[in-house]
């Protein structure tokens, strides 16, 4: 398999709602690899196709227990992407198999969407919007008197990886303050320090932000962690944005704060109870969804032509490494402690060198 990378059978999945982009179709090429390409969502259907696989490449199909138990033959799960909640990586690390994805492949991308949803909401652009297109000119400017300017709003971040230091970045060049919260907060970070963001803990976050932005990955310690009584300390007419996941919020205690008017608006790109991966689409339903105070984007706040560059290379990589017997790259490795069924020497970057 180190030799002739053809002959290796990998799995493309999502192949029809997540099209193999130019980008990673010339890579693949120029490394001799060669993909089936699959289009599956149950999981009986995808272990069909995945049994004798020796790598899986997934962008948002789920990946459970009941289909990693009979992966005899794989050696690597390749998210092309980053969150990895639709993968059981605890059965993936027990029986030997990498998990790999590319972290910060739309960082940039995420945090242009988050600052563009904060700027469309505290200006209430949908609501004007809708005046304007009803002649209800008046009304506009009255309910515009209220808004209060960005400069003067307090934005809390809940999470400080990547993204949430790049909306920081653009929220200060706003005139915005920033405040986050984060796990450890004993734990230093010179990016706080130098960017003279404040940390701590939730409640205080919860009760002093007038914009609350997510950004954390789903896991066991973050699923509903803003459960309603969370939610409901947050400040009146405070803003709540989320591009994570869905399942960290109550949704529906969001959309009744949203409707109560307790909560002023909110910017979600992501959700728990409505499903953006379907097999099949429709016009939602869910009170979220239809609300003048809502912006609901379908889980797109991390594409571009750029981005999309960027998660190619990087899964080819993480995929021709592990063909060639190598490790991925450190900072693509998902479960750090696995120990591989089939020996993998350390990552050697030149191996992609072609």
């Amino acid at each position: 398999m180190q030799g002739d990378l053809s002959r290796a059978r990998v799995v493309r999945l999502n192949a029809e709602m997540f099209p193999i982009s130019e980008t990673e179709s010339r890579l693949l090429q120029q490394y001799g690899v060669q993909l089936v390409e699959i289009e599956a969502a149950d999981p009986d259907q995808i272990l069909k196709h995945v049994r004798d696989a020796q790598a899986i490449c997934v962008v948002s199909a789920k990946l459970p227990a009941a289909v990693i138990d009979h992966l005899d033959e794989c050696v690597l799960i390749s998210r092309i992407g980053n969150g990895t909640d639709r993968i059981d990586v605890a059965r993936a690390t027990q029986r030997g198999i990498v998990v790999s994805n590319v972290p910060d492949f739309s960082t940039q991308e995420m945090a242009d969407h988050v600052m563009g949803m904060i700027l469309v909401l505290t200006r209430e652009i949908p609501r004007m919007e809708g005046h304007m297109k009803s002649g209800h000119f008046a009304l506009a400017r009255t309910e515009s008197l209220k808004l209060r300017r960005v400069s003067a709003l307090t934005l809390g971040l809940i999470g400080w990886g990547a993204s949430a230091i790049a909306v920081t970045h653009r929220a200060q060049a706003c005139g915005m303050k920033v405040i986050a919260t984060r796990r450890d907060l004993n734990k230093p970070s010179p990016e706080a320090t130098a960017l003279g963001v404040s940390m701590v803990n939730l409640d205080e976050l919860l009760e002093c932000a007038d914009v609350v932005s997510l950004h954390l990955p789903l896991a066991d310690g973050t699923r509903r962690l803003l459960d309603g009584d969370r939610l409901r300390q947050m400040k009146k007419g405070a803003y709540f944005i989320n591009a994570s996941r869905g399942d960290i919020v109550d949704e529906d205690a969001l959309a009744d704060l949203l409707h109560s008017g307790h909560l002023a608006g909110a910017g979600l790109d992501t959700f728990g109870v409505i499903e953006i991966f379907g097999e099949t689409e429709s016009p939602p339903t869910h009170p979220l969804i239809g609300l003048d105070n809502v912006i609901a984007t379908p889980h797109v706040s991390a594409l571009s032509v750029d981005s999309s560059r960027d998660v190619a290379t990087g899964s080819v990589h993480n995929l021709v490494s592990v063909l060639r017997g190598h490790m991925p790259h450190p900072d693509q490795i998902v479960n750090t402690g696995v120990v591989p069924r089939s020996p993998l020497k350390p990552h050697d970057p030149s191996l992609l060198e072609k």
